[in-house]
């Protein structure tokens, strides 16, 4: 089967938490940034809570929110993610089909849980993380997933694949073994996973240049300090930089644009660079150039920030492309 976008990225399930910035600094959590921690540290930061609070559940990651929307945007996408044979991996599988997204992957970890992300919402829409990895980090090879990825016109990732050995092997290999009418597309994901990791965006800027390439300006200087707008040239075709509330930097081929940022109230900003990059993606797919799909993925992102999930209901995407 031929997929639009093919997806490689971790599969963790969110349960989201509004709290005030001194329960985060009550943790031993990085504030604003992600954190990986173990299935019984997220058990003792949740002990820390009021017993009435109940948590936002959404089948998230960065990858499959970005698939998510550029699904129900129209795009035919597909999946390659690491599941547990357990009721969170069963809960995911049936949240992608809902989704319209194809599962690549049919070998479930029996000794290891599906992935969660605690994700911890502070009253100026910052967002903190903890996340067990889990079975997301131990993502098993297969042969199949090359003839699905040179089948796609997007092989699609994100920075939060490289952070276990596993992961970034399997995506280093799928990587090798596709052939280059795939384009790559890349989501930066964090600027602490792009610092900790650097020689491993470093291993697959190695192996071809990344075609479209999403990131907000504190990953971009991590990556490439602070003169991004020349330095990223040299990694990818097509980029931009996001800045929250403010001005957006991209290049198209060479050529440089500014995007101005939707004047909104944010009250949480989870997810939004993932359905920027899930819409831009999707009209890629459109043939729309770079500039128009990025225009696309701003005012999607500022629809999301209005919002207390990183993700939106199938009906909210369609009317949001429809209303675009």
């Amino acid at each position: 089967m031929k997929f639009d976008i093919l997806g490689v990225g971790n599969a963790l399930v969110d349960e989201t938490f509004y709290v005030e910035k001194k329960f985060v600094d009550s943790t031993n959590l990085f504030f604003n940034q992600f954190k990986s921690i173990s299935y019984q540290d997220q058990e003792d930061i949740l002990s820390g809570l009021p017993s009435d609070s109940a948590p936002d559940i959404v089948c998230g990651g960065s990858t499959t929110n970005s698939l998510a929307a550029t699904s129900n945007f129209g795009s035919n996408c597909a999946h390659i993610c690491q599941l547990a044979n357990d009721e969170r991996g069963k809960l995911y599988e049936n949240n992608l089909k809902e989704n319209g997204i194809t599962s690549i992957n049919n070998f479930y970890h029996e000794e290891v849980r599906t992935g969660r992300c605690l994700v911890f919402i502070t009253p100026n829409s910052e967002r903190t993380m903890g996340t067990y990895l889990g079975a997301s980090e131990k993502l098993i090879f297969n042969e199949d997933f090359i003839e699905v990825a040179n089948n796609s016109k997007i092989l699609f990732s994100e920075g939060y694949q490289f952070t276990s050995d596993e992961n970034f092997l399997a995506f280093l290999n799928i990587l090798k073994k596709t052939k280059h009418t795939t384009k790559l597309a890349l989501s930066l994901s964090d600027p602490g996973v792009v610092q900790a990791f650097k020689n491993r965006f470093k291993e697959v800027f190695n192996v071809r240049k990344v075609d479209y390439l999403f990131c907000n300006k504190e990953e971009a200087i991590s990556l490439v300090g602070d003169n991004f707008v020349k330095e990223l040239s040299s990694i990818a075709e097509n980029f931009v930089v996001t800045n929250g509330a403010k001005t957006s930097f991209l290049v198209e081929n060479g050529s440089y644009s500014e995007i101005k940022a939707k004047n909104v109230k944010a009250i949480d900003s989870n997810g939004a660079g993932d359905i920027f990059a899930g819409a831009a993606l999707n009209k890629i797919i459109e043939e729309e150039s770079f500039l128009n799909a990025c225009e696309f993925g701003n005012y999607a992102s500022s629809k999301i920030v209005q919002e207390k999930s990183p993700r939106l209901s199938i009906d909210q995407y369609k009317k949001l492309k429809a209303d675009y």
